[in-house]
């Protein structure tokens, strides 16, 4: 019976989430400052979902997805602009090279963890922006690559318009599957690594791999989003992929609620509107945000979605016949 609940409740989520990024398409359609904030949410949103299966889910913060957010933007830049590939090769090849960055980084490092672990991935992302701007013959250096050719698929030329839905839809299809990847096994031995390591070591399976799988799946979709911001964009630079970047997007799931990959979203989002759309807050925004996460941390360590379902828990219990 409890199985049955759970099933029609994740499908009642699927729904009703496809059905609120479908209103926000057809609301931003045609609105170029819109569907600029947009491309911006959806690229938060990718970091922040590619932190969520290792950082939430596993415990093993990496800082180091400025990096792969880059390899993406540029894969696809590079091939496009530099070589006689379509575009669509840039997509697989970024994720390739992302998700072998972070295996290697993550074996690197795999006797590290908390701020020693956070400390050395920091120092890779900066390496990482240095390395952009010093590579100019690939990468053009800090001006970047400032133009490539507009993706056509089909015959079908994809327009900033179509760029933007299709990057929300992204969005949306990754946070459906991470939420099933979360109640499956693999994702019920990753959450129980982070609390009873010795249990999973005792069923058989390393931690080790766990957290490698772990970090290669981040890296591939935070790849995605970079390929994504750089074929919205038609170009590419190296301030893009600060290290910055991450220091933002790190608390956005702990913001937005840490049960569900949707948390990760919904901090994406407020991460936009507090640091770059509310003019009122334009200088501090990024304060206003650190006081934000740390009053939910105190007040709702399961974050806002947390928070709410808890609380919509609590009113179906009163209202339910005695």
């Amino acid at each position: 019976m409890i199985s049955k609940l759970r099933q029609r409740g994740a499908w009642v989520e699927t729904f009703f989430t496809l059905a609120l990024v479908l209103i926000a398409i057809a609301y931003i359609r045609g609105d170029v400052y819109l569907e600029d904030v947009a491309i911006l949410v959806a690229t938060y949103s990718m970091i922040a979902l590619g932190l969520y299966v290792p950082f939430i889910m596993g415990g093993a913060l990496s800082m180091s997805y400025n990096a792969y957010l880059g390899i993406g933007a540029y894969a696809v830049a590079v091939i496009a602009s530099k070589t006689g590939w379509g575009f669509g090769w840039g997509l697989p090849i970024g994720m390739a090279l992302s998700a072998a960055v972070a295996v290697l980084l993550g074996f690197a490092t795999r006797r590290l963890s908390g701020f020693f672990l956070a400390s050395v991935t920091v120092l890779f992302g900066v390496a990482f922006t240095t390395w952009l701007i010093a590579s100019a013959e690939l990468t053009g250096g800090g001006a970047g690559i400032p133009t490539f050719p507009t993706p056509v698929v089909f015959g079908v030329t994809l327009n900033h318009t179509i760029l933007v839905s299709v990057a929300m839809l992204l969005v949306w299809i990754v946070a459906v599957l991470l939420a099933r990847l979360r109640r499956s096994p693999f994702g019920v031995a990753v959450r129980a690594s982070r609390r009873a390591s010795i249990a999973v070591e005792a069923s058989g399976i390393r931690i080790s791999t766990i957290v490698l799988v772990s970090l290669a799946l981040g890296a591939v979709i935070a790849s995605l989003g970079g390929s994504m911001f750089a074929l919205v964009n038609d170009s590419v630079i190296p301030e893009s992929f600060a290290i910055d970047v991450v220091f933002l997007t790190v608390f956005t799931p702990l913001l937005g609620g840490q049960s569900t990959p949707w948390g990760a979203v919904l901090g994406a989002f407020l991460v936009v509107l507090f640091t770059f759309e509310l003019t009122m807050f334009k200088e501090t925004g990024t304060l206003l945000f650190a006081l934000a996460v740390l009053v939910v941390l105190v007040a709702a360590p399961r974050g806002l979605l947390g928070y709410a379902s808890s609380g919509l828990r609590l009113l179906t219990s009163r209202l339910e016949p005695r």
